[in-house]
Protein backbone atom coordinates (compact mmCIF):
# COMPACT_ATOMS: atom_id res chain seq x y z
CA UNK A 1 0.00 0.00 0.00
CA UNK A 2 1.15 3.54 -0.76
CA UNK A 3 2.73 5.14 2.34
CA UNK A 4 0.68 8.33 1.99
CA UNK A 5 -2.58 6.38 1.86
CA UNK A 6 -1.43 4.25 4.80
CA UNK A 7 -0.59 7.40 6.78
CA UNK A 8 -4.04 8.87 6.10
CA UNK A 9 -5.75 5.69 7.22
CA UNK A 10 -3.70 5.47 10.42
CA UNK A 11 -4.11 9.21 11.09
CA UNK A 12 -7.91 9.13 10.77
CA UNK A 13 -8.27 5.92 12.78
CA UNK A 14 -5.78 6.98 15.47
CA UNK A 15 -6.76 10.62 15.95
CA UNK A 16 -10.47 9.97 15.44
CA UNK A 17 -10.26 6.90 17.63
CA UNK A 18 -8.66 8.84 20.49
CA UNK A 19 -11.51 11.37 20.45
CA UNK A 20 -14.14 8.61 20.22
CA UNK A 21 -12.52 6.81 23.17
CA UNK A 22 -12.54 10.08 25.12
CA UNK A 23 -16.25 10.62 24.43
CA UNK A 24 -16.97 6.95 25.14
CA UNK A 25 -15.55 7.51 28.62
CA UNK A 26 -18.02 10.35 29.19
CA UNK A 27 -20.87 8.22 27.80
CA UNK A 28 -20.16 5.15 29.94
CA UNK A 29 -19.75 7.25 33.08
CA UNK A 30 -22.97 9.16 32.38
CA UNK A 31 -24.98 5.97 31.96
CA UNK A 32 -23.44 4.46 35.12
CA UNK A 33 -24.72 7.39 37.21
CA UNK A 34 -28.10 7.52 35.40
CA UNK A 35 -27.41 10.74 33.49
CA UNK A 36 -29.27 10.64 30.18
CA UNK A 37 -27.39 11.06 26.90
CA UNK A 38 -29.32 12.37 23.91
CA UNK A 39 -26.72 11.57 21.25
CA UNK A 40 -23.44 9.73 20.79
CA UNK A 41 -21.96 10.74 17.46
CA UNK A 42 -19.04 9.31 15.51
CA UNK A 43 -17.35 12.01 13.45
CA UNK A 44 -17.50 15.79 13.66
CA UNK A 45 -21.10 17.08 14.10
CA UNK A 46 -22.49 17.78 10.62
CA UNK A 47 -25.98 18.33 9.19
CA UNK A 48 -27.68 15.26 7.77
CA UNK A 49 -26.04 12.78 10.12
CA UNK A 50 -27.17 9.17 9.72
CA UNK A 51 -28.91 7.67 12.76
CA UNK A 52 -28.03 3.97 12.85
CA UNK A 53 -29.52 3.05 16.25
CA UNK A 54 -31.68 4.53 19.00
CA UNK A 55 -31.88 3.02 22.48
CA UNK A 56 -35.26 2.72 24.27
CA UNK A 57 -36.67 5.48 26.51
CA UNK A 58 -39.95 6.66 28.05
CA UNK A 59 -42.16 9.71 28.53
CA UNK A 60 -44.73 10.94 31.04
CA UNK A 61 -48.07 12.51 30.17
CA UNK A 62 -49.71 15.20 32.31
CA UNK A 63 -52.09 12.57 33.65
CA UNK A 64 -49.07 10.78 35.14
CA UNK A 65 -49.29 7.93 32.66
CA UNK A 66 -45.93 6.51 31.50
CA UNK A 67 -45.42 5.48 27.87
CA UNK A 68 -42.41 3.40 26.81
CA UNK A 69 -40.48 4.52 23.71
CA UNK A 70 -39.24 1.39 21.89
CA UNK A 71 -35.72 1.11 20.52
CA UNK A 72 -35.11 2.59 17.08
CA UNK A 73 -38.19 4.83 17.27
CA UNK A 74 -37.09 7.64 14.93
CA UNK A 75 -38.18 11.22 15.66
CA UNK A 76 -37.63 14.03 13.10
CA UNK A 77 -37.10 16.53 15.94
CA UNK A 78 -35.55 16.47 19.41
CA UNK A 79 -37.95 15.01 21.95
CA UNK A 80 -37.50 18.06 24.17
CA UNK A 81 -39.43 20.15 21.62
CA UNK A 82 -42.61 18.18 22.46
CA UNK A 83 -42.59 18.94 26.18
CA UNK A 84 -45.71 20.92 27.23
CA UNK A 85 -47.30 20.32 23.81
CA UNK A 86 -50.44 18.31 23.24
CA UNK A 87 -49.88 15.18 21.19
CA UNK A 88 -51.90 12.30 19.81
CA UNK A 89 -50.24 9.01 20.69
CA UNK A 90 -51.05 5.56 19.41
CA UNK A 91 -50.00 2.92 21.94
CA UNK A 92 -50.35 -0.78 22.54
CA UNK A 93 -50.51 -2.43 25.93
CA UNK A 94 -48.06 -5.21 26.82
CA UNK A 95 -47.63 -6.68 30.31
CA UNK A 96 -49.30 -3.66 31.87
CA UNK A 97 -47.07 -1.17 29.99
CA UNK A 98 -48.02 1.24 27.24
CA UNK A 99 -45.69 0.95 24.24
CA UNK A 100 -45.57 3.87 21.81
CA UNK A 101 -46.40 3.06 18.18
CA UNK A 102 -46.92 6.49 16.65
CA UNK A 103 -47.04 10.13 17.67
CA UNK A 104 -48.45 13.27 16.10
CA UNK A 105 -48.12 16.79 17.49
CA UNK A 106 -48.26 20.41 16.42
CA UNK A 107 -45.27 22.42 17.65
CA UNK A 108 -45.86 26.14 18.08
CA UNK A 109 -42.67 28.03 17.34
CA UNK A 110 -42.52 31.31 19.23
CA UNK A 111 -40.86 33.91 17.03
CA UNK A 112 -40.39 37.66 17.43
CA UNK A 113 -42.91 39.49 15.28
CA UNK A 114 -43.35 43.09 14.25
CA UNK A 115 -47.06 42.60 13.80
CA UNK A 116 -49.41 41.86 16.68
CA UNK A 117 -51.85 40.14 14.31
CA UNK A 118 -49.29 37.68 12.90
CA UNK A 119 -49.83 34.21 14.35
CA UNK A 120 -46.96 32.01 15.61
CA UNK A 121 -45.50 29.48 13.20
CA UNK A 122 -46.85 25.95 13.57
CA UNK A 123 -45.19 22.72 12.55
CA UNK A 124 -46.76 19.30 12.31
CA UNK A 125 -44.55 16.50 13.58
CA UNK A 126 -45.31 12.82 12.85
CA UNK A 127 -43.37 9.66 13.67
CA UNK A 128 -44.05 5.91 13.80
CA UNK A 129 -46.88 3.86 12.34
CA UNK A 130 -50.38 3.73 13.84
CA UNK A 131 -51.23 0.06 13.26
CA UNK A 132 -54.31 -0.20 15.43
CA UNK A 133 -53.82 0.22 19.16
CA UNK A 134 -55.27 2.75 21.54
CA UNK A 135 -55.19 6.49 20.95
CA UNK A 136 -54.29 8.97 23.69
CA UNK A 137 -54.48 12.73 23.29
CA UNK A 138 -52.68 14.45 26.14
CA UNK A 139 -50.03 17.04 26.94
CA UNK A 140 -46.52 15.63 27.23
CA UNK A 141 -45.11 16.54 30.64
CA UNK A 142 -41.68 14.92 30.64
CA UNK A 143 -39.52 13.03 28.14
CA UNK A 144 -36.63 10.64 28.79
CA UNK A 145 -35.64 9.52 25.28
CA UNK A 146 -33.06 6.89 24.49
CA UNK A 147 -29.64 7.73 23.09
CA UNK A 148 -29.41 8.44 19.39
CA UNK A 149 -26.25 6.92 17.87
CA UNK A 150 -25.24 8.80 14.73
CA UNK A 151 -22.62 8.65 11.99
CA UNK A 152 -21.57 12.10 10.78
CA UNK A 153 -20.15 12.95 7.38
CA UNK A 154 -16.78 14.30 8.57
CA UNK A 155 -15.18 11.09 9.92
CA UNK A 156 -12.82 12.64 12.48
CA UNK A 157 -13.45 12.29 16.19
CA UNK A 158 -16.78 12.02 17.95
CA UNK A 159 -18.98 13.75 20.50
CA UNK A 160 -21.48 13.12 23.29
CA UNK A 161 -24.56 15.27 23.82
CA UNK A 162 -25.71 14.79 27.43
CA UNK A 163 -29.26 15.81 28.23
CA UNK A 164 -29.40 19.19 29.97
CA UNK A 165 -25.63 19.65 29.80
CA UNK A 166 -25.85 23.36 30.66
CA UNK A 167 -29.30 23.63 32.29
CA UNK A 168 -29.75 22.30 35.86
CA UNK A 169 -33.54 22.60 35.50
CA UNK A 170 -33.71 19.74 33.00
CA UNK A 171 -34.56 16.53 34.92
CA UNK A 172 -32.27 13.59 34.27
CA UNK A 173 -29.64 15.86 32.70
CA UNK A 174 -25.96 16.34 33.46
CA UNK A 175 -26.25 19.81 34.98
CA UNK A 176 -29.04 18.57 37.28
CA UNK A 177 -26.92 15.71 38.64
CA UNK A 178 -25.09 15.87 41.97
CA UNK A 179 -21.57 17.39 41.94
CA UNK A 180 -19.95 13.99 42.55
CA UNK A 181 -21.75 12.53 39.55
CA UNK A 182 -20.74 15.47 37.36
CA UNK A 183 -17.14 15.16 38.54
CA UNK A 184 -17.18 11.45 37.67
CA UNK A 185 -18.61 12.04 34.19
CA UNK A 186 -16.22 14.92 33.41
CA UNK A 187 -13.15 12.97 34.57
CA UNK A 188 -14.04 9.79 32.67
CA UNK A 189 -13.05 11.11 29.23
CA UNK A 190 -9.44 11.99 30.10
CA UNK A 191 -9.17 8.78 32.15
CA UNK A 192 -10.09 6.71 29.09
CA UNK A 193 -7.34 8.44 27.07
CA UNK A 194 -4.75 7.67 29.74
CA UNK A 195 -5.97 4.06 30.00
CA UNK A 196 -5.64 3.74 26.22
CA UNK A 197 -2.07 5.04 26.45
CA UNK A 198 -1.25 2.39 29.08
CA UNK A 199 -2.55 -0.34 26.76
CA UNK A 200 -0.67 1.00 23.71
CA UNK A 201 2.59 1.35 25.66
CA UNK A 202 2.09 -2.20 26.93
CA UNK A 203 1.77 -3.33 23.31
CA UNK A 204 4.99 -1.48 22.45
CA UNK A 205 6.82 -3.20 25.30
CA UNK A 206 5.58 -6.57 24.06
CA UNK A 207 6.64 -5.74 20.47
CA UNK A 208 10.10 -4.65 21.58
CA UNK A 209 10.29 -7.72 23.80
CA UNK A 210 12.54 -6.05 26.32
CA UNK A 211 13.05 -3.08 28.60
CA UNK A 212 15.84 -0.59 29.14
CA UNK A 213 17.47 -1.52 32.43
CA UNK A 214 19.54 1.13 34.21
CA UNK A 215 22.74 0.21 36.06
CA UNK A 216 22.85 0.15 39.89
CA UNK A 217 23.62 3.60 41.41
CA UNK A 218 26.92 2.36 42.89
CA UNK A 219 28.07 0.61 39.72
CA UNK A 220 31.71 1.29 38.78
CA UNK A 221 31.57 -0.57 35.47
CA UNK A 222 32.25 1.40 32.23
CA UNK A 223 29.04 3.12 31.16
CA UNK A 224 28.34 1.92 27.63
CA UNK A 225 25.98 4.27 25.78
CA UNK A 226 22.76 2.56 24.69
CA UNK A 227 20.84 4.46 21.97
CA UNK A 228 17.22 4.88 23.11
CA UNK A 229 16.05 7.45 20.54
CA UNK A 230 16.97 8.58 17.04
CA UNK A 231 15.33 11.83 15.90
CA UNK A 232 13.67 11.60 12.49
CA UNK A 233 15.72 13.37 9.80
CA UNK A 234 18.67 13.88 12.14
CA UNK A 235 22.35 13.33 11.25
CA UNK A 236 22.28 10.16 13.37
CA UNK A 237 19.42 8.69 11.33
CA UNK A 238 21.10 9.70 8.09
CA UNK A 239 24.31 8.06 9.27
CA UNK A 240 22.56 4.76 10.03
CA UNK A 241 22.44 4.79 13.84
CA UNK A 242 19.45 2.85 15.20
CA UNK A 243 17.66 2.48 18.52
CA UNK A 244 19.32 -0.35 20.45
CA UNK A 245 22.82 0.34 19.13
CA UNK A 246 25.65 0.61 21.67
CA UNK A 247 28.21 3.33 20.94
CA UNK A 248 31.71 1.93 21.43
CA UNK A 249 34.08 4.57 20.02
CA UNK A 250 34.07 7.97 18.30
CA UNK A 251 37.04 8.83 16.07
CA UNK A 252 38.83 5.91 17.70
CA UNK A 253 38.31 7.14 21.25
CA UNK A 254 36.43 4.73 23.58
CA UNK A 255 33.08 6.03 24.78
CA UNK A 256 32.72 5.01 28.41
CA UNK A 257 30.99 8.16 29.64
CA UNK A 258 28.36 10.54 28.27
CA UNK A 259 30.53 13.65 28.68
CA UNK A 260 33.14 12.26 26.26
CA UNK A 261 30.51 11.81 23.56
CA UNK A 262 29.25 15.35 24.11
CA UNK A 263 32.76 16.78 23.94
CA UNK A 264 33.54 15.02 20.67
CA UNK A 265 30.29 16.23 19.07
CA UNK A 266 30.93 19.82 20.23
CA UNK A 267 34.42 19.75 18.74
CA UNK A 268 33.26 18.49 15.34
CA UNK A 269 30.47 20.76 14.08
CA UNK A 270 29.85 19.96 10.40
CA UNK A 271 32.83 17.57 10.48
CA UNK A 272 32.26 13.82 9.93
CA UNK A 273 32.74 11.66 13.02
CA UNK A 274 33.50 7.93 12.69
CA UNK A 275 31.48 5.86 15.18
CA UNK A 276 31.94 2.22 16.04
CA UNK A 277 28.69 0.66 17.24
CA UNK A 278 27.63 -2.73 18.52
CA UNK A 279 24.39 -4.03 16.99
CA UNK A 280 23.07 -7.53 17.57
CA UNK A 281 26.54 -8.83 18.48
CA UNK A 282 28.08 -7.33 15.31
CA UNK A 283 30.45 -4.33 15.28
CA UNK A 284 29.70 -1.70 12.61
CA UNK A 285 31.50 1.43 11.38
CA UNK A 286 29.19 4.44 10.82
CA UNK A 287 29.92 8.05 9.88
CA UNK A 288 27.79 10.87 11.30
CA UNK A 289 28.24 14.61 10.72
CA UNK A 290 27.10 16.77 13.69
CA UNK A 291 24.79 19.58 12.57
CA UNK A 292 24.67 23.02 14.21
CA UNK A 293 21.39 23.62 16.05
CA UNK A 294 20.80 27.37 15.75
CA UNK A 295 18.27 27.50 18.61
CA UNK A 296 20.48 25.55 21.02
CA UNK A 297 23.65 27.25 19.77
CA UNK A 298 25.59 23.99 19.58
CA UNK A 299 26.03 21.02 17.24
CA UNK A 300 23.90 17.90 17.66
CA UNK A 301 23.45 14.52 15.99
CA UNK A 302 19.88 13.85 17.19
CA UNK A 303 20.06 10.89 19.57
CA UNK A 304 18.87 9.94 23.02
CA UNK A 305 20.99 7.55 25.04
CA UNK A 306 21.15 5.85 28.40
CA UNK A 307 24.62 5.49 29.99
CA UNK A 308 25.30 2.03 31.38
CA UNK A 309 21.89 0.69 30.32
CA UNK A 310 21.03 -2.54 28.59
CA UNK A 311 17.98 -4.28 27.15
CA UNK A 312 16.44 -7.02 29.26
CA UNK A 313 13.66 -9.39 28.19
CA UNK A 314 10.12 -9.19 29.56
CA UNK A 315 9.14 -12.31 31.48
CA UNK A 316 5.46 -11.80 32.37
CA UNK A 317 2.28 -9.87 31.56
CA UNK A 318 2.26 -8.38 35.06
CA UNK A 319 5.73 -6.96 34.45
CA UNK A 320 4.55 -5.47 31.16
CA UNK A 321 1.56 -3.78 32.83
CA UNK A 322 3.68 -2.44 35.66
CA UNK A 323 6.26 -1.01 33.26
CA UNK A 324 3.54 0.45 31.06
CA UNK A 325 2.08 2.27 34.06
CA UNK A 326 5.54 3.59 34.97
CA UNK A 327 6.21 4.86 31.43
CA UNK A 328 2.76 6.49 31.24
CA UNK A 329 3.34 8.15 34.60
CA UNK A 330 6.72 9.45 33.44
CA UNK A 331 5.16 10.89 30.28
CA UNK A 332 2.41 12.57 32.31
CA UNK A 333 5.02 14.08 34.64
CA UNK A 334 7.03 15.33 31.65
CA UNK A 335 3.97 17.02 30.13
CA UNK A 336 2.78 18.59 33.39
CA UNK A 337 6.23 19.98 34.24
CA UNK A 338 7.01 21.08 30.67
CA UNK A 339 5.95 24.76 31.21
CA UNK A 340 8.23 25.01 34.25
CA UNK A 341 11.17 23.50 32.39
CA UNK A 342 10.56 25.84 29.44
CA UNK A 343 10.66 28.88 31.74
CA UNK A 344 13.87 27.61 33.35
CA UNK A 345 15.42 27.06 29.93
CA UNK A 346 16.19 23.40 30.61
CA UNK A 347 14.15 22.32 27.57
CA UNK A 348 14.50 23.40 23.96
CA UNK A 349 11.52 25.71 23.15
CA UNK A 350 10.89 23.67 20.00
CA UNK A 351 9.95 20.70 22.19
CA UNK A 352 7.23 22.73 23.92
CA UNK A 353 5.55 23.89 20.72
CA UNK A 354 1.85 23.18 20.33
CA UNK A 355 0.95 21.50 17.04
CA UNK A 356 -2.30 21.10 15.13
CA UNK A 357 -3.70 18.52 12.75
CA UNK A 358 -1.10 19.14 10.03
CA UNK A 359 1.76 18.91 12.52
CA UNK A 360 0.39 15.66 13.90
CA UNK A 361 -0.04 14.31 10.37
CA UNK A 362 3.53 15.27 9.41
CA UNK A 363 4.98 13.57 12.48
CA UNK A 364 2.84 10.50 11.94
CA UNK A 365 3.83 10.39 8.26
CA UNK A 366 7.49 10.34 9.28
CA UNK A 367 6.89 7.64 11.90
CA UNK A 368 4.91 5.46 9.44
CA UNK A 369 7.72 5.79 6.89
CA UNK A 370 10.32 4.84 9.51
CA UNK A 371 8.25 1.87 10.67
CA UNK A 372 7.80 0.63 7.11
CA UNK A 373 11.56 0.79 6.56
CA UNK A 374 12.22 -0.89 9.92
CA UNK A 375 9.72 -3.67 9.16
CA UNK A 376 11.32 -4.33 5.77
CA UNK A 377 14.78 -4.45 7.35
CA UNK A 378 13.77 -6.78 10.19
CA UNK A 379 15.76 -10.02 10.12
CA UNK A 380 14.00 -13.28 11.09
CA UNK A 381 14.22 -13.67 14.86
CA UNK A 382 12.70 -15.66 17.67
CA UNK A 383 9.54 -13.99 18.97
CA UNK A 384 10.87 -14.14 22.53
CA UNK A 385 14.10 -12.30 21.75
CA UNK A 386 14.30 -8.58 22.64
CA UNK A 387 14.03 -6.45 19.51
CA UNK A 388 14.85 -2.77 20.24
CA UNK A 389 14.54 -1.97 16.52
CA UNK A 390 10.92 -3.15 16.27
CA UNK A 391 8.73 -0.83 14.13
CA UNK A 392 6.86 0.87 16.98
CA UNK A 393 7.39 4.58 16.27
CA UNK A 394 3.79 5.05 15.14
CA UNK A 395 2.48 3.31 18.24
CA UNK A 396 4.69 5.58 20.34
CA UNK A 397 3.20 8.66 18.65
CA UNK A 398 -0.31 7.33 19.25
CA UNK A 399 0.45 6.71 22.93
CA UNK A 400 1.92 10.20 23.37
CA UNK A 401 -1.05 11.81 21.58
CA UNK A 402 -3.48 9.91 23.79
CA UNK A 403 -1.66 11.07 26.93
CA UNK A 404 -1.54 14.64 25.59
CA UNK A 405 -5.27 14.64 24.84
CA UNK A 406 -6.10 13.35 28.31
CA UNK A 407 -3.85 15.83 30.14
CA UNK A 408 -4.83 18.76 27.91
CA UNK A 409 -8.52 18.18 28.65
CA UNK A 410 -7.79 18.21 32.39
CA UNK A 411 -6.18 21.64 32.10
CA UNK A 412 -8.32 24.04 34.22
CA UNK A 413 -9.40 26.23 31.31
CA UNK A 414 -13.05 27.09 30.56
CA UNK A 415 -14.84 24.77 28.10
CA UNK A 416 -12.33 21.95 28.71
CA UNK A 417 -13.17 19.09 31.08
CA UNK A 418 -10.73 20.55 33.59
CA UNK A 419 -12.43 23.94 33.40
CA UNK A 420 -15.84 22.36 34.04
CA UNK A 421 -14.39 20.38 36.94
CA UNK A 422 -13.11 23.68 38.35
CA UNK A 423 -16.72 24.90 38.57
CA UNK A 424 -17.77 21.72 40.38
CA UNK A 425 -15.21 22.14 43.17
CA UNK A 426 -16.91 25.11 44.96
CA UNK A 427 -20.09 23.05 45.20
CA UNK A 428 -18.16 20.16 46.74
CA UNK A 429 -16.20 22.34 49.16
CA UNK A 430 -18.59 25.16 50.08
CA UNK A 431 -21.93 23.50 49.23
CA UNK A 432 -22.73 26.44 46.98
CA UNK A 433 -23.11 26.24 43.24
CA UNK A 434 -21.83 28.85 40.80
CA UNK A 435 -24.84 30.30 38.92
CA UNK A 436 -25.21 28.21 35.79
CA UNK A 437 -25.74 31.26 33.55
CA UNK A 438 -22.37 32.66 34.68
CA UNK A 439 -20.71 29.28 34.21
CA UNK A 440 -22.17 28.91 30.69
CA UNK A 441 -20.95 32.41 29.79
CA UNK A 442 -17.43 31.64 31.00
CA UNK A 443 -17.36 28.38 29.04
CA UNK A 444 -18.65 30.13 25.91
CA UNK A 445 -15.83 32.70 26.14
CA UNK A 446 -13.34 29.89 26.80
CA UNK A 447 -14.53 27.98 23.76
CA UNK A 448 -14.13 31.07 21.57
CA UNK A 449 -10.57 31.55 22.83
CA UNK A 450 -9.79 27.87 22.25
CA UNK A 451 -11.04 28.11 18.67
CA UNK A 452 -8.84 31.15 18.06
CA UNK A 453 -5.85 29.30 19.54
CA UNK A 454 -6.52 26.22 17.41
CA UNK A 455 -6.78 28.35 14.25
CA UNK A 456 -3.45 29.99 15.11
CA UNK A 457 -1.76 26.64 15.84
CA UNK A 458 -3.00 25.03 12.63
CA UNK A 459 -2.07 28.02 10.46
CA UNK A 460 1.40 28.05 12.01
CA UNK A 461 1.82 24.38 11.06
CA UNK A 462 1.58 25.44 7.40
CA UNK A 463 3.75 28.56 7.71
CA UNK A 464 6.41 26.96 9.93
CA UNK A 465 6.13 23.15 9.49
CA UNK A 466 7.17 20.93 12.36
CA UNK A 467 9.06 18.74 9.90
CA UNK A 468 10.54 20.87 7.07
Amino acid sequence: MNETALTWIIFILAFGGMVVVHELGHFIAARLVKVEVEEFGIGFPTPGAVTFWVSPGFLFLHSGRRVEIPRNFRMPVWWSELVNHEAKLTVREEDGKFILQAIEAVIVEEQPSTSQTESPARRLVKAGKADGGMELTEVIAEVHPGTRFTLNWLPIGGFVRPKGENDPEVPGGLAAASPWKRLFVLSAGPFMNLLTAVLVIGLIIQQVGGIIASPPPDSTAPQQLLITEVVAGSPAEQGGIQVGDILLTANGEPLTAADRLSAIIQANADVPVRFQVLRGGETLELTVTPRMDEQAGKPRIGIGYCPGCEFKPITSLAETIGLSLQVTGAQIHALVTLPIRLVRGSVDPAQGRLIGLKGIFDIMSQSVSNDVEAAQAQPPAASSAPNPNAPVQTLSIIALLSISLGIFNLFPFPALDGGRILFVLPELIFRRRVPHKLENLVHAVGMALLLILMIYINVRDFIDPVIP
